[in-house]
């Protein structure tokens, strides 16, 4: 964890701009999320992260983020910048950027961290009242206390999909904020349940990125 803490340091020591620009936004993605536009933070910083990654049966012991962090360093000093800032400062809404897009994930590598994260996101999505954002997060309580410490409601073009920590678990829901669950099943499982994710385009499927439809369970076969 020492190098960890050098790598998710060493950007904060410096004086951090409030203010989040279009170079935060992640849009090299390739597979399912080809196409896609993104923003999102380092896994290597995040103590949830590290903590799951160790847990036997999780899908963080399956973690593609780590591994893409510790191999592609550019893309993980984007990474721990947006963690710094997302984290650290309180963005005003009129230093978001405005997106020209239909639809943006939040944290397609890492995971929301603290309450000041939560403020920020939800920040952007007000910024952006015609962009449908999605957040995939194992941290709902963090959610719930940003909401009360700061008094903020969800936006409404905002979806927030739980992901089940386990491997053919599904998570229990205990937050009315939660639209869907989304839960990762081998193949020996995988026969007993729908799936109904797993190497499709996320830009052309958009089965997560749309409240209108019914599917409150998103089920992934684990790669």
């Amino acid at each position: 964890m020492k190098n960890n803490n050098t790598i998710c340091e060493h950007n904060y020591a410096m004086k951090i701009e409030k203010k989040l620009t279009l170079k935060n936004f992640c849009t090299n993605h390739t597979g399912k999320m080809k196409g896609m536009i993104s923003l999102s933070t380092a896994c290597l910083c995040n103590k949830y992260c590290m903590v799951r990654k160790k847990l036997p049966g999780s899908i963080c012991e399956h973690c593609y983020a780590c591994a893409m962090a510790k191999r592609y360093t550019a893309l993980n000093k984007k990474l721990v910048d947006n963690y710094n800032l997302l984290t650290n400062e309180d963005i005003a809404i009129e230093d978001m950027p405005i997106l020209n897009v239909l639809i943006c994930r939040l944290e397609s590598f890492g995971d929301i961290a603290n309450i000041q994260q939560v403020k920020n996101y939800f920040t952007l999505c007000n910024a952006n009242p015609k962009v449908q954002f999605t957040l995939w997060t194992k941290n709902p309580t963090i959610i719930k206390s940003a909401m009360e410490f700061y008094g903020i409601d969800k936006p409404e073009n905002l979806i927030i999909i739980q992901s089940s920590i386990m491997v053919n678990k599904v998570s229990k829901v205990h937050h009315d904020f939660i639209d869907k669950v989304f839960t990762v099943y081998d193949k020996e499982h995988a026969e007993k349940v729908d799936i109904n994710c797993g190497a499709r385009s996320c830009a052309t499927c958009q089965r997560c990125y749309k409240k209108t439809n019914d599917i409150e369970y998103v089920n992934e076969l684990l790669k």
